[in-house]
């Protein structure tokens, strides 16, 4: 079953933590689907997107507040991808995994003409993380090497980021559930009277 979304034509605000949560921003001519925290398939879904809609799209990630990541899609294929830290999960990770996860900045220029290289190469780096000291891929950064940076990464890619600096939605907010991601009763925020809500529904794959 694929993924299903219902969009809230009364704007109930759903707590950003809320398992069924997604959020959907345009801006520069670029879209970002934040996934509910509870939904694991994000690479599959970028992966279909690209896919369906022949675009590049990238599949970010920030696990555990330990390190961002990236994977980019183009028509469904990876060409791309990006850790800091490849060896996180695996200490025995070859040589060649290694160097797929170093991310390329010449590579995404050839997909994305609105961004230059030499704005985005510093961020694809491997961090050291046997030094004390931190510093800003860019002076006019907001984070160093951490995993709030891929906000910095994604401004230079002119992508938005669809959350204020208090976590809540700036974009459009829908429902979101799978058979694995079941739909949970939990309490939303409103800014409209809770009388009823007329709710339209469509699938994901179709709000492009």
């Amino acid at each position: 079953m694929r993924p299903q979304l219902e969009a809230d034509s009364k704007k109930i605000i759903y707590q950003i933590d809320n398992d069924n949560c997604c959020v959907i921003e345009e801006a520069n001519g670029n879209t970002t689907i934040f996934n509910p925290y509870a939904y694991l398939e994000w690479d599959k879904s970028s992966e279909f997107i690209s896919r369906d809609l022949n675009a590049p799209v990238f599949s970010f990630h920030i696990h555990d507040g330990d390190l961002w990541m990236y994977t980019f899609f183009v028509n469904g294929i990876i060409v791309d991808q990006f850790n800091p830290i490849p060896d996180y999960w695996d200490d025995n990770i070859s040589a060649e995994e290694m160097e797929n996860w170093s991310g390329n900045a010449a590579r995404i220029v050839e997909y994305l003409s609105n961004v230059n290289t030499a704005d985005i190469e510093k961020y694809l780096v491997r961090w050291d993380l046997d030094s004390e000291e931190s510093e800003k891929a860019y002076s006019q950064d907001d984070f160093e090497n951490e995993d709030w940076q891929l906000l910095d990464f994604m401004k230079k890619l002119k992508v938005p980021y669809p959350l204020d600096d208090n976590g809540i939605p700036k974009g459009e907010i829908y429902k979101l559930w799978t058979n694995e991601l079941k739909i949970r009763n939990q309490p939303a925020r409103q800014n409209q009277q809770a009388d009823s809500f007329n709710i339209e529904k469509k699938p994901w794959w179709k709000l492009w």
